[in-house]
């Protein structure tokens, strides 16, 4: 299987050592230049790259990136086929990316 992975931050990196070790086909991306990806995240066989390229030709996309970097990635993800397979590992922490009343429960009501 062919999987794109964005973030390799702590739960990131698991999924990327564990999906290419499996045998996968595996490419990953930070918010970065691919040459800043840590040789650790690699060990397996994950491959670096920029992030428009991670999502092209793949089945499964991961993504695991600080809730506030999510709209930024709309107009990366906009044009993947309708059956594409996201899974999303990200979560919502309101003290690191600050209050999103979409999100976020209504105090007082």
């Amino acid at each position: 299987m062919k999987v794109g992975v964005l973030g390799v931050g702590s739960i990131g990196k698991i999924i990327a050592l564990r999906t290419a070790a499996a045998g996968h086909d595996v490419k990953v991306a930070n918010s970065r230049d691919p040459k800043t990806v840590a040789t650790d995240v690699l060990a397996t066989g994950a491959r670096a790259q920029w992030t428009k390229d991670v999502v092209k030709d793949i089945d499964v996309l991961i993504l695991s990136i600080p809730f506030f970097r999510m709209p930024a990635l709309k107009p990366l993800i906009a044009d993947l086929p309708e059956e594409m397979v996201v899974i999303d590992t990200s979560n919502y922490y309101p003290g690191r990316e600050g209050y999103y009343s979409e999100v976020a429960p209504r105090i007082g009501q």
